[in-house]
Order: C-alpha cells, then sequence, then structure tokens
C-alpha cells in the first residue's frame, strides 16, 4: 500500500521502523505506542482522525510465547484487539481489517477452508485469536462498520530473526542466522503452509482495498503444504554457516497442514508469489545483510 503512494501510521512499540520498509519510509508515520494504552490510542486517533479511512491491526503475541506470560499475553491479544475496536466505534472508522491465524481451525487434518471448518481452536494462541475474530465480528454488527478477516499462516521472512520467535520457527529456520542447539525428538513430518511474509502481507492489503466482497473472513497463505524437515534442509543450503539440524520422526503440534485459498484467489484476486525455496533464498539474502559478521 504504501508502495502505491498511500500514506501509513504505524503504530508499534518498537522504536524503529523495520529496515525492510526503507524504501517506501517518506509514506510511513511511525509512532511508537502500545494497543493497551488506550489514552494514548485516543490522542493519536484524535490527531490524525481526518486522515485515517481504516485500521489494520497486526499486534499480538504469536504460537507458545502467549504461555511465557498468559495473563499479560492473552490481555494484549484480546483486550489490544478490543481497544482498537472501540477506536474505530468512537472515531467510526468505516473499516477494520484483522490478521488471525490457521491457528484458529485447531486440531485438522489436511487443507482447511473458511466455511467448512468454523474455528476450533487446540491451544491457548488459537484461543486468543478466535475470541478476537468473534468479539470483532460482534462489534462490527452491533456498531455498523466492516470488519474483515485476514488468516495467515506460519509466515516468515525478513523482519524475524528465528532466535526471537517459537522453537518450531527456529528450528526450520535456526540454519540462516546460525543458530546452535537445533535438535529436537519430533517434527520433521509436521507439514505447514509456510507463507513468505510479503505475500501474507499482500494479501492483507488485497483485502483492505477490496470492495463490495461477499465474504470477510480469506485464508492468506501458499495452500501449499510442505514439512519442517524439508524447510530445514532448504534453510541449511542457503545459509552460509555450518549448522547442523537434527529433527527427529513425528509432529509436535496439532495444526492443519494448508490453508485452502479458493476464495482469496476468487475473490480478492491473491496468488502467492513465492515457493518455499524462493522465499527461503530472499530470508537468506536478508539475514545476511542484517546479520553482524562473524
Amino acid at each position: 500500500m504504501a508502495k502505491e503512494g498511500e500514506q501509513i501510521i504505524l503504530y508499534d512499540v518498537n522504536p524503529t521502523t523495520p529496515d525492510c520498509l526503507d524504501e517506501v519510509s517518506e509514506n510511513i508515520t511511525f509512532i511508537k505506542g502500545d494497543v493497551l494504552d488506550f489514552p494514548h490510542l485516543t490522542d493519536v486517533f484524535t490527531q490524525y482522525k481526518a486522515e485515517i479511512d481504516g485500521i489494520i491491526h497486526t499486534v499480538g503475541i504469536m504460537g507458545e510465547i502467549v504461555l511465557e506470560n498468559p495473563h499479560r499475553n492473552v490481555a494484549l491479544n484480546i483486550g489490544g484487539t478490543h481497544n482498537m475496536l472501540e477506536i474505530a466505534r468512537q472515531f467510526e472508522i468505516p473499516k477494520v481489517v484483522y490478521t488471525s491465524t490457521g491457528a484458529v481451525y485447531g486440531a485438522v487434518a489436511g487443507t482447511v477452508s473458511e466455511d467448512k471448518y468454523p474455528p476450533n481452536p487446540s491451544d491457548l494462541y488459537g484461543s486468543t485469536k478466535a475470541s478476537s475474530e468473534f468479539l470483532g465480528q460482534q462489534y462490527a454488527n452491533t456498531f455498523g462498520f466492516e470488519f474483515r478477516i485476514s488468516r495467515v499462516y506460519f509466515c516468515y521472512g525478513q523482519g524475524k530473526l528465528p532466535s526471537k520467535f517459537i522453537r518450531l520457527y527456529r528450528l526450520a529456520f535456526g540454519a540462516l542466522e546460525g543458530l546452535d542447539d537445533l535438535t529436537m525428538d519430533k517434527g520433521a513430518d509436521q507439514k505447514l503452509d509456510f507463507t513468505y511474509i510479503e505475500d501474507a502481507a499482500r494479501g492483507t492489503a488485497l483485502l483492505y482495498q477490496a470492495k463490495d466482497l461477499k465474504h470477510n473472513i480469506f485464508n492468506i497463505a501458499t495452500g501449499v503444504p510442505n514439512s519442517v524437515g524439508k524447510v530445514a534442509e532448504l534453510a541449511q543450503k542457503c545459509s552460509p554457516f555450518q549448522v547442523k539440524v537434527e529433527l527427529g520422526p513425528g509432529e509436535p503440534m496439532q495444526r492443519a497442514e494448508a490453508l485452502d485459498i479458493s476464495r482469496a484467489r476468487e475473490e480478492l484476486g491473491f496468488e502467492p508469489k513465492y515457493t518455499i525455496e524462493e522465499g527461503i533464498q530472499k530470508y537468506a539474502a536478508w539475514m545476511e545483510k542484517v546479520l553482524p559478521k562473524k
């Protein structure tokens, strides 16, 4: 969206915008803030109200990291969403796009679609995202604005170091960062719909920009399952580090293998640009640029 000349207000706790946004930085106004700080949110929207035509809400704690501080992190995932919905109500923002996750489908097999598989999360993280989906839908129904849901899945790529993320992600991509201790007794056979971050972002932007939609919930992924073992092997091949990854057989997580993106193709014109091989190569190039030289 910023590449198309739209002006973006980026509200985030991080002190600077990611380096991957450097080329469009002139179209981004960065404001440091916490989505749980409702008075600050109110001040920001009061200042920029005339310039804001919608909200894309992406903030949340992911995966097993929720369990590290469940009181704080559940409050952030659900309470932060509630704050953004209340802002939309009070400031009469016509449209909110919420980035949810394929984790809301829970312990289902194969490739899942939006209508055939209602939310049935199997862990705390998925529960916070499903709760936020329901809350947003009811806010929209009650107060008369659009609430659209982008269900992304196992996003990877620039802006995210494996060392800062969940264990399965570290195992899959840690070789690119030269991490040690990339060992787990099972996981090689876990198939997931790994989606390059640019594809997830572009699909979500298409959802924001679309008009006269028939549906308001869209899977944004690749539709193609890849095993963690395969991804780890590809990461090793693209890595400048001599890193050993040891994954035993089996599946440590209860998750769908892939998300059916037929609806996004038909209604949004979305098509993922990156295969897993192409995405890992681009991720490796970014990692080489940002990591300190050893």
